[in-house]
């Protein structure tokens, strides 16, 4: 009887550390959902069902359990082991298991009284000043059975030549705007495609029907605005045609958009300009021609070898709905392989601009390369044919393309230092950054490096960095002024890094950083 008792006890408080540990909508859940999912999950958003209330998360516990154990969603296509990258749409292992927690143990309120603010979604801009917007005509979507790729060709206006700093694409009807691509066109191509329409637009799969258009900017929902770094933008040319390409999802049939771009531009008169190109293309196949033969999984390759140095502000791969998984990479003329980004399973729907934590350099000699992988069979869901058929290079929901778009600049010393994620800063893993060199031997090193050339301090952190922008090891460095011998010099052990390429970074406590790079080797 003794024994039952202590066993009764022990189970009866085991049930209550469990029921005490099941995390809650108001301090656990809500959180995570008004930071991850409520900018599509909200009345009037693209997504199916708003999730701002605990009523609403409660009625679909389940189905967002399995949506972001499985990592369906948020949508990030892009693979984070393979790479980092600026706005990640990414929930933590912790969140992840809380949010199954949560709906596996009776998706349990918790005290409201400590439920976070609600976010706002405001219809409007949020770029701030502008000082050029672009409104399409309003548009009422025919999208019933079939998905519409609508584009509407407006006159820009402008009377001379001005750099972007800034560019927004706000959806005026968020419910039904998938997703949008902005060109500039100088020719009169998109203009005659859309008065020889009588609706407002007219409707293209892959671009704009125009070979000159070039592309400005993406948008998908949750997208805040582009902005470039300081001092460089995207060339808008006088007179130049702004086309919104919209993609309105099937089923939209009867909803009413008027979405629009507004542009921010550089009043400073010099300007390093940001080019946006598909740097890898269909000129570049490796193992052309391209064609898919009915039934046929296949991958093709393209290359390019760098005749200058370039500097990767981001990457923007593109297919269309045969496309299976894309790997980009770069190989140096140091043969370190840089990884740009890999996709493992391509879904045209979420296509975006992916930007890089740090400006990254390519130096002259580095070739870039992709493997991409296209599934032409019946067992290919998103499979517009049925059955499937030959497929080839084309514009049309039925044809396909290869290209990877990046946005770049020609390099200039320090490039790779610029910052382009703030979310590091309010990590407190980088402040403000700086130029700074400071002195490492040796270089390549083997079990540690010394660092000089460090003004005065109290105390600074040292960062290890990886090429996938992963803080490897961490260090508080206390420098004792009394010590004149090492006041300028540290020290780091390298143990546990592998071969590589390594950025270091001391950051000072006054938010000073000083910076530069080693080549670990055995």
């Amino acid at each position: 009887m003794h024994k039952f008792i202590i066993a009764l006890t022990l189970s009866f408080s085991s049930i209550t550390t469990s029921q005490a540990q099941t995390p809650t909508w108001a301090e656990d859940i809500a959180p995570i959902l008004y930071n991850n999912c409520t900018k599509c999950h909200h009345d009037g958003g693209i997504a199916p069902f708003p999730l701002m209330e605990y009523s609403e998360a409660t009625a679909n516990s389940h189905g967002i359990s399995h949506a972001t154990g499985t990592g369906e969603m948020p949508p990030w296509p892009a693979d984070p082991s393979y790479r980092h990258y600026s706005g990640e749409r990414l929930l933590k292992p912790s969140e992840i298991a809380a949010i199954k927690s949560w709906a596996d143990n009776g998706t349990p309120q918790g005290d409201l009284k400590k439920a976070p603010t609600k976010p706002i979604y405001s219809k409007d801009s949020k770029i701030g000043k502008y000082d050029l917007k672009i409104k399409i005509p309003t548009y009422t979507s025919s999208a019933s059975t079939d998905d519409i790729y609508r584009c509407f060709s407006l006159p820009s206006n402008l009377t001379s030549t001005k750099f972007i700093e800034a560019i927004e694409i706000v959806p005026g009807n968020s419910k039904i705007v998938h997703h949008v691509l902005v060109f500039q066109d100088t020719t009169n191509v998109t203009n005659n495609l859309d008065k020889a329409d009588p609706l407002p637009g007219y409707t293209n799969f892959g671009g704009t029907g125009s070979n000159n258009s070039i592309l400005i900017a993406p948008y998908v929902p949750g997208s805040d605005p582009i902005k470039f770094p300081s001092g460089t933008g995207v060339k808008l040319y006088k007179k130049a045609n702004i086309i919104l390409q919209i993609h309105y999802p099937a089923g939209t049939a009867g909803e009413v958009d008027s979405s629009y771009v507004v542009i921010r531009f550089h009043t400073q008169p010099s300007i390093r300009e940001v080019y946006i190109a598909p740097i890898l293309n269909h000129y570049n196949i490796l193992n052309g021609p391209f064609s898919l033969a009915k039934d046929q999984v296949k991958t093709f390759y393209q290359g390019l070898t760098l005749p200058y140095d370039v500097s990767l502000l981001s990457i923007l791969p593109h297919m269309h709905l045969i496309g299976k998984s894309t790997k980009v990479f770069a190989i140096p003329p140091t043969k370190d392989t840089i990884p740009l980004i890999r996709i493992k399973n391509w879904d045209f729907h979420w296509q975006g601009e992916y930007k890089f934590q740090f400006v990254q350099r390519l130096t002259k000699g580095t070739k870039i390369q992709s493997i991409v992988t296209y599934d032409n069979t019946q067992n290919n869901p998103n499979q517009p044919s049925n059955p499937a058929k030959i497929v080839t290079l084309g514009e049309a929901t039925t044809s396909e393309m290869m290209l990877t778009y990046f946005y770049y600049m020609d390099y200039q010393a320090g490039d790779e230092n610029i910052l382009q994620d703030s979310s590091l800063i309010k990590a407190g893993i980088y402040s403000k950054f700086s130029s700074n060199k400071i002195l490492i031997y040796p270089n390549p090193a083997n079990h540690e490096i010394f660092i000089e050339g460090i003004p005065n301090f109290k105390e600074a952190k040292l960062l290890v960095i990886d090429q996938l922008g992963r803080t490897v090891l961490e260090k508080t460095v206390t420098n004792y002024t009394e010590d004149a011998q090492f006041l300028h010099r540290t020290w780091i052990r390298l143990e546990g890094l592998s071969n590589g390429v390594y950025s270091i970074q001391m950051i000072t406590e006054d938010g000073k950083v000083y910076h530069n790079k080693f080549i670990k080797q055995e």
